[in-house]
């Protein structure tokens, strides 16, 4: 009776242990979107100071290394204008540190872009003014892990822009000779959508 009795302690035991290792194990093989190496991701932007505008943008994502990662994005932006028709389409490249802090990170950046610009007079076939543009930033990023291969994003970032004053009304369209810095500050608001496991 007495070795039934162990015997019987012992099994339910080693099956209370069996359970406790199948949890540590599925919580071992809980997976973050921040393992995987590649994203693309889908964003609205804002900017405001020089000039001010919105639209929305595109990236593809690749983190080579656990400490460092790069973003090539694409965006379209309606720029506020007074004389004119005012689009710009930025095109560059953010690198970052992914400072990892549970589901959640934050990521310290620096890049460059270059901008096709575009303003078109009120008039019909009045010439425009059009501009190549082109900047270095630098900013954070907080993301938030929601699901294995999405996370959401926030981030602002500082630009510094050469470019030339531009001017359009009735039918003319100027751009002036001499280079001009502006100053602008942007935020995008996003999901990323994470791909391929470390």
């Amino acid at each position: 009776m007495i070795l039934r009795t162990i015997l019987l302690m012992s099994l339910v035991g080693s099956s209370a242990l069996a359970e406790e290792e199948v949890e540590v194990r599925q919580v071992v093989e809980k997976k973050s979107p921040f393992d995987n190496i590649r994203g693309l991701g889908a964003y609205g932007a804002g900017k405001g100071g020089a000039y001010s505008g919105g639209g929305v943008g595109g990236r593809i994502r690749l983190e080579p290394w656990s400490w460092l990662g790069v973003d090539l994005f694409g965006e379209a932006l309606l720029i506020d204008s007074p004389t004119g028709i005012r689009h710009d389409h930025p095109i560059g490249f953010n690198l970052y540190v992914p400072i990892r802090l549970g589901p959640v990170r934050l990521r310290p950046l620096l890049g460059a872009c270059v901008t096709f610009s575009f303003i078109h007079p009120t008039e019909p076939d009045a010439p425009r003014a059009d501009d190549v543009l082109f900047g270095a930033h630098a900013g954070v990023g907080f993301e938030l892990a929601l699901h294995r291969r999405l996370s959401f994003f926030v981030e602002g970032k500082a630009i510094v822009w050469v470019g030339h004053d531009r001017s359009v009304q009735g039918w003319t369209g100027a751009v002036g000779n001499e280079m001009t810095p502006f100053v602008v500050g942007q935020g995008n608001v996003g999901l990323m959508f994470h791909l391929w496991e470390r």
